[in-house]
């Protein structure tokens, strides 16, 4: 027995020594090194939009690059940057020699997290090629490589992609707030304020059709953060959001709470915004009773090149809509509205939306079979080791069994201790219980005398007076001669009163020995005169005075009654009788 567990230990031993060589290796290993325009490039990439960014790499011609990590960098900055500049991407080749490099080196774990999300993007903005289902797929890979990871900010806006790509396609089951609230979380936990107030932002104009004080509560707190931060792209769009929340509840006083924030909107930056603001501008004031204004946003619009307004049916539909109810055309305002509703009807049965679904669906499907099967190879790795370690100590043990014959020696060894064990134990709880016993009898036997000493005192009391001197000197010389009655007195006392004499005595070392009868006496409930009796003084007024400079003594903040029960946990009902 005792050599198996040795050769347990011995093991243990060397996979902690294997574990801690394969830790200082991988710290040895060091990230490769990028051409410096390629790390610089991607210093700029935060800029909103990157285009410097995007024209240092345009610069670079990827065939003079060093290495195939430079070009797959470059590849990967080329992508993100055309996708934040807004720029036509015709081809996925670039980030697909990007994701290519990374799978394989393993220490690259960040940049192909980055690679499937912008693989993603480009999946959602190939012309001809728009493929969402693909994009979730490759956004589902980000999600779990960042996960792996702790990379917090690319599973943010992993998580954020994958939301929007559900709002997008207009999702029926909260999907798209599901994922948001997810990538809200994340960013938080990296501290990355812009993207915080994206996702409270995208957030508050979800919350609109289900719950319009969370969306209201939401959008506050984006354009909070994005007046603290000074972001006035976002703080406009948080400022827009609000008021067509506003214009969505429909009174009067709504709609003049949406026009204070849209003239906010002007006095930030109202030239080439898109068609959305226009929209809300034309909306609210149409709702105003200012159908001219409306329309004046509406062909602003148009004027600066706004053409998706056009292309976005329902969103100008409903501007037109409201212009002509304003102007009192109700037939005109029914035929529009009618035509809005069908065009947001057709929106909300989005075909894609159900291979989005089942993308994501299956995804997860594999992912947890594959987590299955890992957890099953593993499980059965670690049984099939352990297992050939048994067989390996149960071979030793028996080969120096049949050499020593030890093994009956120690078994017989560990049987006595363990019967000499038994008998301390039997022992030991025979001492206890004795010792219960003794604790019992000494209460007992010192409260019967208490009690007696109480019954005498009051006798002596009630008696003739020459009597009462006679007794009370007697009973006084009695207690100064048995001064060890008192100390097992004051055992009994911490018996029944939760330890106060103890802690009393190691609290306040400047107590003496009568001061601490005092306190004994009071536990007891004696009375100021059956006090002084016992303690020898010439009245019960001494008693009371006594106790008062007790208190002050040790520095109490109230009576020594009080100051009893608070340490003891009971009411003692101790009040002092003078009599």
């Amino acid at each position: 027995m005792y050599l198996c567990i040795w050769m347990m230990r011995y093991l243990a031993h060397i996979w902690l020594i294997v574990m801690a060589l394969a830790g200082f290796l991988a710290s040895c290993h060091h990230a490769p090194h990028y051409d410096s325009r390629l790390t610089l490039a991607d210093s700029l990439m935060v800029l909103d939009p990157p285009d410097s960014a995007l024209t240092l790499l345009s610069s670079i011609a990827p065939g003079t690059l060093a290495s195939d990590g430079d070009r797959a960098y470059h590849a990967l900055l080329t992508t993100q940057a055309r996708y934040k500049c807004y720029a036509v991407i015709t081809s996925d080749a670039e980030i697909n020699s990007a994701i290519a490099y990374y799978e394989h080196h393993n220490n690259e774990q960040e940049k192909l997290t980055r690679a499937y999300i912008y693989k993603g993007a480009v999946m959602e903005e190939l012309e001809n090629l728009v493929k969402p289902d693909s994009a979730m797929i490759y956004y589902k890979r980000a999600d779990l490589n960042a996960s792996a990871n702790n990379d917090y900010f690319n599973k943010g806006y992993a998580l954020l992609r994958i939301g929007k790509l559900y709002y997008n396609h207009h999702a029926y089951d909260g999907r798209d707030i599901e994922k948001l609230e997810q990538a809200l979380d994340c960013f938080r936990k990296a501290g990355n304020i812009h993207y915080q107030i994206v996702c409270l932002k995208d957030l508050g104009a979800m919350y609109r059709g289900s719950n319009k004080d969370k969306a209201e509560k939401t959008l506050n707190e984006a354009i909070s953060l994005a007046e603290r931060e000074k972001d006035t792209t976002n703080l406009i769009h948080s400022l827009n959001s609000l008021a067509y929340l506003y214009f969505m509840k429909g009174d009067r006083a709504s709609n003049v709470k949406a026009r204070k924030l849209l003239q906010r909107i002007k006095s930030l930056r109202f030239n080439g915004l898109n068609d959305n603001i226009y929209s809300t501008f034309a909306c609210v004031y149409a709702s105003l009773g200012l159908p001219d204004s409306a329309m004046t946003y509406l062909q602003t619009a148009l004027e600066n090149g706004n053409d998706s307004l056009i292309r976005r049916k329902n969103t100008y539909l409903e501007a037109m809509s409201r212009i002509a109810l304003a102007r009192g055309d109700s037939l005109n305002y029914l035929k529009l509205s009618n035509d809005c509703d069908r065009i947001t009807f057709s929106q909300l049965n989005d075909p894609d939306i159900v291979n989005i679904m089942y993308a994501e669906q299956s995804f997860d499907n594999d992912r947890r079979h594959q987590e299955e099967r890992d957890r099953w190879t593993r499980n059965f790795i670690i049984a099939c080791i352990v297992g050939a370690i048994i067989l390996g100590l149960i071979a030793l043990a028996v080969l120096l069994y049949r050499r020593t014959h030890r093994y009956d020696k120690l078994v017989v060894e560990l049987q006595d201790q363990s019967q000499n064990q038994l008998k301390d134990l039997a022992s030991l709880q025979n001492n206890i219980n004795e010792l219960k016993i003794n604790d019992e009898r000494l209460k007992g036997f010192i409260s019967s005398h208490m009690n007696m000493m109480r019954d005498m005192i009051e006798a002596c009391y009630h008696g003739p007076s020459t009597r009462v001197s006679e007794d009370m000197k007697r009973i006084v010389k009695f207690q100064d001669s048995n001064r060890d009655n008192w100390f097992k007195f004051y055992d009994y006392i911490d018996l029944e009163y939760n330890g106060i004499m103890t802690r009393t005595r190691e609290q306040y070392p400047q107590l003496n020995e009568r001061e601490l009868l005092l306190l004994a006496l009071t536990c007891m409930g004696y009375s100021y005169i059956q006090t002084a009796i016992i303690m020898g003084y010439s009245n019960a007024t001494s008693v009371s005075v006594i106790k008062q400079r007790l208190a002050k003594k040790m520095g109490l903040d109230c009576s020594l009654n009080e100051y009893i029960e608070r340490n003891t946990g009971k009411n003692q009902h101790l009040t002092e009788k003078r009599q």
